[in-house]
């Protein structure tokens, strides 16, 4: 890919960034090939059922080439996105007002969208030490025994960048089936696995997990292609497909038809580009963490190398940019002119940390680096002669 070469570094001006999580790398050309034929045909109706057993397809073949996973076609149910698809779980397949379990910090809409609909949300921060993030499974149990059914897994996850141990793995599947409970299982970062630990589908694992679990995956994320709007469910018990079938209609009609044909096209003609682009994002990250590690004694800015994703995660808990008066993303933004998820929308763990979206040009991200170090070292510089004053 010749990205890094379109962007000299004296032309970076302005802010940097953005709160979604979408790359700014282009998308495959089979893609946008596919979608122009597409819109030469007039493909433009609503879903028809041709159209759900090509996607079917598609993605059961995808998942069996990356992942030996082979769900029965018919279980592979289209939504919109991801945040539809599990407000539909909640909504049909949970009794109404029973929490859930979210690992914080945790994907915005898990904290913000269950409470809207009579489901509390129990947040059970993750560990972190030097050696990354891990899953504090007392917790998890306390949150079971205190009423909760479902957990949401998200792997790998946003916006730590965490991919699951198959050790973990066990110990999940061990606790959820104690509880009898249910595993919402988040993969959509599944493709963008940056370093050697690799992805395990959950429900692939054991007749006993997949019992318990609704996986959510799509090609939006690994292949840039948020806006055709096309998500999956793949349901591996048969009463929750048999109860998906019975009022899943409405929730699969919102699916867009050009997101099915921009996700046969990913997963049929995007692989090269999918293997070029985790190759440069692993490269970008892998610098713009060594900028900040080289940095944090003179900034106490802390981050721990995702294992996928293209997501930075980033504490500025013991740093001096943090003020009592803004949150922690308005304290970046003004004072480093980045644009970033404040850490308190993935729960209350994630507070004076920031999301920051590496999935730009390499030069466009090493100096928002640059910028939040110089900004951090002078923070602390100005709070040094504020103290000795």
């Amino acid at each position: 890919m010749q990205i890094a070469a379109e962007v000299p570094q004296q032309v970076i001006t302005g802010e940097i960034g953005r709160t979604l999580a979408e790359m700014e790398l282009g998308c495959p050309p089979a893609v946008t090939r596919a979608l122009y034929g597409a819109l030469g045909g007039g493909e433009l109706g609503y879903l028809a059922a041709a159209d759900v057993a090509q996607l079917q397809d598609a993605v059961g073949g995808w998942l069996a080439d990356a992942y030996g996973w082979e769900p029965q076609r018919a279980a592979i149910r289209p939504v919109s996105d991801l945040v539809a698809g599990f407000r539909a779980v909640l909504t049909h397949l949970l009794p109404a007002g029973q929490p859930i379990i979210v690992p914080t910090p945790g994907y915005m809409p898990f904290i913000s969208m269950p409470g809207q609909i009579d489901h509390p949300v129990i947040e059970v921060p993750m560990l972190r030490d030097a050696g990354g993030w891990h899953y504090d499974f007392e917790a998890l149990r306390a949150a079971f025994a205190a009423g909760a059914r479902l957990l949401v897994l998200c792997n790998p996850h946003n916006p730590i960048g965490k991919v699951a141990t198959a050790a973990e793995l066990d110990r999940i599947e061990e606790l959820v089936a104690e509880y009898d409970g249910i595993v919402f299982s988040d993969e959509i970062h599944a493709p963008l696995v940056l370093g050697e630990r690799q992805h395990t589908v959950y429900a692939a694992r054991s007749a006993r997990a997949a019992a318990h679990t609704i996986t959510a995956t799509s090609a939006t994320k690994a292949f840039n292609i948020p806006g055709t709007k096309c998500g999956q469910l793949v349901f591996t018990n048969p009463d929750h497909l048999a109860r998906w079938l019975e009022i899943g209609h409405w929730h699969e009609h919102q699916t867009s038809v050009l997101g099915v044909v921009a996700t046969s096209a990913a997963y049929g003609g995007g692989r090269e580009w999918l293997a070029e682009t985790v190759a440069y994002l692993r490269g970008t990250i892998a610098e713009a963490v060594a900028l900040l590690d080289a940095a944090a004694a003179r900034t106490g800015i802390r981050v721990i190398r995702p294992d996928a994703t293209y997501l930075l995660w980033l504490d500025l808990s013991e740093t001096a940019l943090l003020r009592d008066d803004v949150s922690a993303a308005q304290a970046v933004r003004e004072a480093a002119g980045l644009v970033v998820t404040d850490g308190s929308e993935c729960g209350a763990a994630g507070r004076g940390a920031v999301r920051f979206n590496a999935a730009l040009p390499r030069p466009v991200t090493l100096e928002a680096m640059r910028r939040l170090i110089a900004a951090a070292e002078s923070a602390g510089t100005q709070r040094a002669h504020t103290n000795r004053g």
